[in-house]
């Protein structure tokens, strides 16, 4: 079956092939693809007279027609028009091959070459071959030498296999006659049948018949070859690949000369591979110069390292003309990839996109650490996908994403290059920065921290320190919600001393019975407790407050549990390192927790000093002391005011020869109750004390009526509670003397008015 060839485009130098094509008997032209007919007819008749009307029927601009034609063979680009140009990547799909006008006169106009003129082509294809282009890809090169082999041997298969050094097999680079689909399943290893034994050998080998499976070590040859030649493509010192001829009817179908032949023709293969070789070396490693040079420049500038990665976000997305580009990080706490950068832009308040690192291509190249690389040309754009990982699978730092379409030849191999040169670049500048984060946030917490522990040390109470901590908390960790629990001496219970925080009235109880559970686990294994995912958490429903992250630290002091300080909810401005409160975090919070602890040790010692000076260890009622200080500070509150002032005084004769006869818990309990009934028969302002140990006193600012009616209650009240002791206060009621003094009446000055207190003015029995 004659060969039919078809031109695209109606270029003279195309055009005038017609003559020779048609002079061998195997050829027929069977189209003229363009969309200008009558320029076309006019270079035909430019050509030859008759060619117009011999050719008119066959000029077409419908490439779909084209393609359908039985037996077409090839498609000679004669300088096509952009619209037939682009039709022109479907032909690979056909089975037709795209060849220049040079090289279909070398393949077509003569058939296969006799012997006697093979020298003369070989010397014709070192002259294209020094003359060509190189700056295009090595593909296209490769081809045409594979199709000048199989049309001049006239074999009816042929492949060219380079060896991959990382997979340590020969792979098919170009072939003519191999199913599409099969070419990138195959790979042969060194020594094993025909093209690995030649390459192996580094020997070619010319097969007559088929081949002896044992002697080749056959695994996947073809058992329909009848003649086979393969022949090492050798430069130098090195075996880059195997050139390979095959026929499947004729047994004897090459010969010694085809192989000597083909022998030339694999030395310029070889030498195309180097020479391409070095080029592309050289172009990819300045594009990979280049790329690496933008990312440092863009990481370089001022401002926020968001923006600065978003930069170059950009230049990558321009990279692959005008496309798009995400830079994902992994988030170990959430156990995420998380978007922080894009060519699109993102919005730092918007909710981020994170991804599942166990899923999707994204994920497996996270995992695997290999870049992901999808390309298809279409209509003569290379529409791509790639994914770059950043850092190694063991400490994976994120991922980059770009996509595009690219018209670009060498669009594909750039693409790569660039990214990949990019992301190395990225990962080690990004890891380093982040680092230079971290230390620098490090660096102002720990100041944060020095500046809280001078500010607790001038706290005047612990509620004042208690606010300050919570407030410090919050701050320093940059969350919503800080708490404080201190233990209280009385009932062994912690409860809240502070809250430092937004929630709304509804939503603040849930929100503490939440911090109120997980303090206890605190409590209980006496260290921190951090939970980065509450939402992990079975037993515990944190949506309904709102809460999705928390740490709890108990506060120690002495060897003795304090309380606790908890922060919930991480609200900070910079989620490049974190979402989640994490373990510096954690460290962060354990700093400001033993000078939390501290100063409240201190704080609670100094207040039980204190308060034991001025106040009663039994009852808990303020002493003496206390007295004298707010006698003299109501005093002069009164005269100011012009206001009255009573103090009163109850003595119970014999008490104190009581309490010291007792035992020690008996009498205790009988002073407390003794001083609670004292207590109840007073205002919730005035003030109750016990001023020694058989004696109680009243201060009672801006007495309702006469201060005598307080004293019947008082009395009654008082005998009770001796009634209920009858073990210890005895069976006999015990003597009450009552004595105050009222101001202005009775005195002006504190010390006069103490002193007309302790006379005794009623004694009851």
């Amino acid at each position: 079956m004659r060969k039919r060839i078809a031109i695209a485009g109606h270029s003279n130098k195309g055009l005038s092939l017609i003559p020779l094509l048609e002079a061998n008997p195997n050829v027929e032209v069977a189209w003229i693809l363009t969309e200008d007919r009558e320029s076309a007819l006019a270079s035909l008749g430019r050509v030859k007279e008759e060619f117009p009307k011999q050719y008119e029927s066959r000029i077409t601009s419908d490439a779909a027609e084209v393609f359908r034609t039985p037996g077409l063979t090839a498609i000679i680009e004669a300088d096509p028009s952009e619209a037939i140009q682009a039709t022109l990547e479907e032909a690979a799909g056909h089975g037709v091959q795209r060849t220049t006008p040079l090289v279909a006169k070398l393949l077509f106009a003569f058939g296969p070459v006799e012997g006697f003129r093979k020298p003369d082509l070989l010397n014709t294809l070192s002259e294209i071959l020094e003359s060509y282009n190189l700056t295009i890809d090595r593909r296209g090169l490769l081809e045409r030498i594979l199709q000048i082999a199989v049309g001049s041997t006239g074999a009816e298969r042929g492949s060219l296999m380079l060896y991959d050094p990382q997979e340590g097999k020969l792979r098919v680079e170009v072939a003519i006659g191999i199913e599409r689909e099969v070419i990138p399943k195959i790979r042969v290893a060194p020594g094993e049948g025909i093209a690995g034994r030649a390459f192996e050998d580094r020997t070619p080998l010319l097969i007559t018949g088929k081949a002896d499976w044992g002697t080749y070590q056959i695994t996947r040859e073809r058992d329909d070859v009848e003649s086979a030649l393969s022949v090492p493509l050798i430069h130098g010192d090195q075996v880059l690949g195997v050139l390979n001829l095959s026929h499947t009817r004729e047994c004897g179908k090459f010969a010694r000369d085809d192989l000597e032949f083909v022998q030339h023709l694999a030395q310029l293969d070889a030498r195309i591979i180097a020479r391409a070789e070095e080029y592309h070396s050289l172009q990819r490693d300045s594009v990979r110069l280049r790329a690496e040079s933008e990312v440092r420049r863009r990481l370089g500038r001022p401002g926020p390292l968001r923006e600065r990665l978003s930069e170059v976000c950009r230049f990558l997305a321009d990279e692959v003309c005008h496309g798009i580009s995400h830079l994902y990080l992994r988030d170990p706490e959430l156990d995420a990839l998380v978007l922080q950068a894009s060519s699109l832009g993102t919005d730092p308040l918007a909710s981020s996109l994170k991804l599942d690192p166990s899923e999707g291509a994204i994920g497996w190249s996270v995992r695997s650490g290999r870049c992901v690389v999808l390309a298809e040309r279409v209509e003569g754009v290379l529409a791509s996908y790639a994914v770059v990982p950043l850092g190694d699978p063991e400490a994976p730092l994120g991922v980059l994403t770009v996509e595009g379409a690219d018209p670009r030849p060498d669009a594909n191999d750039l693409v790569r290059e660039v990214l990949e040169a990019a992301a190395e670049t990225l990962g080690g500048e990004l890891r380093d920065l982040l680092r230079e984060l971290r230390i620098e946030r490090e660096a102002t917490r720990m100041g944060a921290i020095t500046e809280a522990a001078a500010r607790m040390s001038t706290c005047k109470d612990s509620a004042e320190l208690a606010r300050t901590i919570t407030s410090t908390a919050a701050m320093i960790l940059e969350a919503e919600h800080a708490v404080l629990r201190l233990r209280e001496e009385a009932s062994g219970r912690f409860q809240i001393r502070s809250y430092f925080g937004s929630a709304e009235t509804e939503t603040q109880g849930n929100l503490l019975a939440l911090e109120k559970e997980l303090a206890i686990g605190a409590i209980r294994q006496r260290s921190t407790l951090r939970i980065p995912r509450l939402e992990t958490r079975a037993d515990i429903d944190a949506q309904e407050v709102g809460v999705n992250c928390a740490i709890l630290h108990p506060l120690i002091f002495d060897g003795r549990i304090l309380g606790t300080l908890s922060v919930m909810n991480n609200v900070g401005h910079d989620p490049l390192i974190g979402e989640r409160f994490g373990r510096e975090d954690e460290r962060t919070l354990v700093r400001l927790s033993e000078h939390a602890a501290n100063a409240l040790g201190s704080m609670l010692s100094w207040e039980r000093s204190r308060h034991r000076v001025r106040f009663d260890e039994v009852t808990g009622l303020p002493n003496l002391a206390h007295l004298r200080e707010r006698l003299e500070e109501e005093l002069a509150r009164a005269s100011a005011r012009g206001r009255a002032l009573a103090l009163l005084q109850l003595r119970i004769v014999g008490l104190e020869e009581i309490l010291r006869n007792a035992e020690p818990d008996a009498g205790d309990r009988l002073v407390v109750s003794l001083g609670q009934e004292f207590r109840a028969t007073l205002r919730e302002f005035d003030i109750p004390i016990r001023s020694a140990p058989d004696t109680f006193a009243a201060l009672v600012p801006e007495p309702d009526g006469d201060i005598g009616e307080l004293l019947g209650p008082m009395a009654r009240r008082v005998r009770e509670a001796l009634a209920r002791e009858p073990d210890v206060a005895g069976p006999e009621p015990l003597p009450l003397e009552f004595g105050y003094a009222c101001f202005p009446e009775d005195g002006s000055t504190a010390r006069g008015l103490e002193e007309r207190a302790r006379t005794t003015r009623i004694r009851t029995v």
